[in-house]
């Protein structure tokens, strides 16, 4: 979540990708119109697949910005949108007059410029937040990475659907975590990184793996949006983690750190669930009323 949680964006490394269009013969059935992605991953770190970044084009510019189903609204960085003469620096919105990633373009009102954030890559422009899903069926194709908008007939997929609720700018699924049920956990792409962040209270009874003779899971520490470090403790637990309908095998859970667990109350989340619990499937995002989270069965492997 690029407002909230984990922005492992200040260094960078993106794999080679062409702003070209992404809709071809190959897309799923039921997709209307799909657009691709590019893993970014930080420079020392284990984890190679830190946020998802689509190739964009706004205005005249071709950039990235990073999917972050957390944030609730799209906005620039305008520490590098004026430099790129993207954005007037004594302004604090902009209207654009064109953003696509090849041919899925979105018609946004105007968009926040936001001179907090920092990111050392000048290609990163910004985050698109949930309101470019809003009023739709969308499909997060993790192994093929892809993004499609679902027309409503995905018969020939075996999907198996799960309640979700949006509120406050969230999308927000069930899950189970040790002996906790959970009715509302963010999901939040700009999480990459976790499976599951769940607040101490939860965290702290679950019984874990013991590592005695190896070494231990490492702590992951980050950037909050504002630049505040965040350090997270992890374990490998030896009870349940279901998130939607998904079991997690060997699942790693990791707590909140303590700087964001006012922020995810303030949303009204029991926790946060990040993209390492699915990167062997599709899901899909179903933003209609009623709002529900979709899982496309596949094979079961462990979660990261």
């Amino acid at each position: 979540m690029a407002g909230v949680v984990l922005a492992f964006v200040f260094a960078l490394f993106l794999a080679g990708a062409a702003f070209a269009d992404e809709k071809s013969a190959d897309v799923p059935p039921g997709a209307q119109r799909c657009f691709g992605f590019v893993w970014a991953g930080a420079h020392g770190r284990s984890h190679s697949r830190s946020g998802i970044m689509v190739p964009i084009t706004i205005n005249d510019q071709h950039a990235y910005m990073q999917l972050d189903t957390g944030a609730p609204r799209t906005v620039l960085y305008g520490r590098v949108t004026d430099r790129t003469g993207l954005t007037d620096p004594t302004r604090d919105t902009f209207l654009p007059n064109k953003l696509c990633s090849g041919s899925y373009c979105w018609t946004p009102s105007a968009l926040r410029i936001d001179r907090r954030k920092f990111v050392s890559s000048p290609k990163i422009l910004g985050h698109l937040g949930l309101d470019v899903l809003q009023g739709q069926e969308t499909l997060l194709d993790y192994p093929a990475q892809r993004i499609c908008a679902l027309g409503g007939d995905e018969q020939a997929l075996k999907i198996t659907w799960s309640p979700a609720v949006v509120s406050k700018g969230s999308f927000l699924i069930s899950g189970i975590v040790g002996t906790a049920h959970l009715d509302r956990l963010l999901f939040d792409t700009g999480s990459a990184p976790f499976t599951v962040q769940v607040f101490p209270a939860v965290w702290d009874v679950l019984p874990s793996v013991s590592t005695t003779g190896g070494p231990g899971l490492p702590d992951v520490e980050g950037h909050a949006y504002d630049g505040t470090l965040l350090h997270v403790q992890s374990k490998l637990i030896t009870g349940t983690v279901i998130i939607g309908a998904k079991p997690l095998t060997s699942p790693v859970v990791y707590e909140l750190p303590e700087n964001l667990q006012p922020i995810v109350s303030r949303r009204g989340a029991a926790g946060i669930v990040g993209d390492a619990a699915f990167l062997d499937q599709q899901v899909i995002l179903d933003m209609r009323d009623p709002a529900r989270f979709g899982v496309i069965n596949s094979a079961q492997h462990p979660a990261e």
